[in-house]
């Protein structure tokens, strides 16, 4: 841990304001998350405006946040990880006795549900639907944790319109999204921090064989935009234990949704044929 920003932060000169000090009390107790936090995220916790964040951020040395956990990184400040409890156990215990803990994970699912919004009126979205609806075939592809969520997601939408696969990876090579056999195709990609090794390269080889690639991920990713040609970012966990995917399947039932809606009748149709398969197969009651 950076013992000159933790100096810094406790000086009296960087303590002036109250929101001074809710600022800086903020970052010191966790400044072990700086590296997964925004300026927006930061203020939002703390009760003032980005502007004020950023402003603090320049009195304390920095030309922003990006510049602050660049040194975070030199000092050797370690961050915990997506699935690693980040409070203590003994505090995480008693406020959950005291109704506390769910209480606060509830109203964080609450704000970031409402976050949501703002992205559902963003031009990515539209071209995220479009991109779905008119797509010649669709590739699903996500690792570790949010392998399930996006394994249901290429299941819903294949309820809706045909030609959607989950591709594993587990041949290697992912030639059935970049062999470029068909025109259209669209790769959608779901990964959220810890970052996977193999989602990078992916959307980088998809985009380069004429793959449009949407990539949905979290506030936490640098380089979203930069891999994919309709990045959907979502808001990130900052609760006491490790991060949830309450927002990520919200939005991914919205644009399930949404697609639905964009593709009309046909899809009806679409349900109607594939309950009558599933009656003649037997798997459902």
């Amino acid at each position: 841990m950076s013992k000159a920003i933790l100096e810094r932060l406790r000086s009296d000169k960087l303590r002036q304001s109250n929101s001074d000090k809710l600022i800086a009390n903020y970052m010191e107790r966790n400044i072990a998350e700086l590296p997964f936090e925004t300026a927006r995220s930061i203020a939002g916790r703390v009760g003032v405006s980005p502007m004020t964040v950023g402003r603090y951020l320049r009195r304390l040395g920095f030309d922003g946040l990006d510049e602050l956990k660049a040194e975070l990184r030199r000092g050797g400040t370690g961050s915990n990880p997506a699935w690693q409890v980040k409070g203590q156990m003994e505090r995480l215990q008693a406020d959950i006795k005291e109704g506390k803990l769910l209480a606060g994970l509830i109203q964080q699912q609450m704000d970031n549900l409402g976050q949501i919004y703002e992205l559902t009126v963003a031009p990515e979205w539209q071209r995220a639907v479009e991109t779905l609806v008119s797509a010649s075939e669709v590739y699903v592809a996500a690792y570790q944790n949010v392998r399930g969520i996006a394994q249901y997601f290429a299941a819903q939408l294949s309820y809706s319109r045909s030609r959607v696969t989950f591709s594993d990876g587990l041949n290697g090579t992912y030639a059935e999204i970049l062999d470029g056999s068909v025109p259209g195709r669209c790769l959608f990609l779901f990964d959220v921090r810890r970052f996977a090794y193999k989602a990078r390269p992916l959307a980088e080889a998809a985009r380069k064989a004429g793959v449009t690639v949407i990539f949905m991920t979290d506030e936490f990713c640098p380089w979203a935009s930069e891999v994919s040609d309709i990045p959907l970012v979502l808001p990130g966990a900052h609760g006491p234990l490790w991060d949830g995917a309450a927002a990520l399947t919200a939005v991914m039932d919205l644009l399930i949704s949404n697609v639905v809606v964009e593709i009309g009748h046909s899809a009806s149709e679409r349900v109607d044929r594939l309950t009558q398969l599933q009656d003649q197969f037997g798997d459902f009651e």
